[in-house]
């Protein structure tokens, strides 16, 4: 694990000019579509303030987007096979330059902390099996309940 970067971690609601760069960052870590504009669009639906969802974007020294992740009230991924779970941890990414340095943790552990001061007393989130890795080193573990192609995990905040 590399060294982590100086940063700032906050509410992307509150730094509105950087939802076009989290947006981008995200379509870049997907690959998916020819152009960021629906990864902006719903980066932008994602950067609430009250309620669900929020986005916690994490800046370096410059003000540039290192960061993201949401905590949203469901994950289409899995929505079906998992009815009124809420809320989700989903749309997480760590600009390439910054992985393996303890940036996600950060987020993750922050996601936590801003689920419990909403009231949650657990969060969960669908991954796939490399990505399923991360969180059960942050602390995760699948939730039994579930069967299907993804793994979903749940922590308890409370």
């Amino acid at each position: 694990m590399g060294e982590r970067p100086a940063l700032f971690l906050g509410l992307l609601a509150d730094q509105p000019e950087l939802i076009a760069e989290v947006g981008v960052l995200r379509w870049r870590a997907r690959g998916d579509g020819p152009t960021p504009g629906p990864w902006i669009e719903a980066t932008a639906r994602d950067a609430g303030r009250e309620g669900l969802p929020l986005t916690l974007v994490a800046m370096d020294l410059d003000g540039h987007a290192i960061g993201a992740v949401t905590l949203g009230p469901t994950d289409e991924s899995v929505a079906d096979a998992c009815p009124g779970l809420r809320p989700w941890v989903v749309r997480m990414v760590v600009r390439p330059g910054e992985r393996r340095c303890g940036i996600g943790r950060l987020m993750i552990a922050a996601a936590e902390d801003l689920a419990r001061e909403h009231g949650h007393d657990r969060i969960w989130v669908a991954a796939e099996e490399d990505d399923a890795s991360f969180y059960r080193e942050c602390g995760w573990a699948e939730d039994p309940s579930y069967d299907g192609p993804a793994a979903v995990l749940a922590k308890p905040v409370r």
